[in-house]
């Protein structure tokens, strides 16, 4: 997936982004809390592209499972908690080329993650997977799920930076 040409459409959205740039950068410069770091960069990307989830998913490359660092639904998705990875187009894009990989509507969804019938029941239709790396490797992936047709290559534009933003994070929380 390429990145448009232009990411903002306007100057209210690039000022937006700037803002929730620097507060993310500033959450993880400053705080001693990888957890909050990542709360403050969820917390932006939620005002600038909207996800009715939001959540940080590191890998275990040994087991091929995931471990949830941070979840808008904790409720849902308890912090902390694993699951198995599915091997296919979203582990091929997200964790061996290092792209962005979206799913969009119920065929696509159900293909990819084996929760979407919970998913579903929070009315969620689409999932934009941005892979969080360091050094050419991905060590997990920053996932917005909402509406079929939300996220595209604008999106995935925009939030790359704030994927980059998590590796400090990734690589000093413990594991679960």
């Amino acid at each position: 997936m390429s990145a448009p040409s232009n990411v903002f459409d306007d100057l209210a959205t690039a000022g937006a982004w700037w803002a929730a740039l620097d507060a993310a950068a500033r959450a993880v410069r400053e705080s001693a809390d990888g957890a909050e770091a990542l709360r403050v960069i969820g917390e932006g990307l939620n005002r600038l592209i909207g996800s009715r989830m939001f959540t940080f998913l590191r890998f275990d490359a040994e087991r091929f499972e995931m471990e949830r660092l941070h979840c808008t639904r904790a409720d849902l998705y308890p912090i902390g908690a694993r699951k198995s990875m599915r091997r296919g187009p979203w582990a091929e894009t997200v964790i061996d080329r290092g792209e962005v990989f979206i799913a969009s509507g119920e065929a696509q969804m159900r293909a990819t993650f084996g929760d979407y019938p919970a998913l579903a029941a929070m009315g969620v239709t689409s999932s934009m997977c941005v892979p969080v790396r360091h050094r050419g490797r991905s060590l997990g992936t920053m996932n917005l799920n909402g509406d079929a047709g939300r996220y595209g290559a604008r999106e995935a534009a925009l939030a790359q930076p704030f994927a980059t933003l998590a590796v400090p994070a990734f690589l000093t929380l413990p594991g679960a």
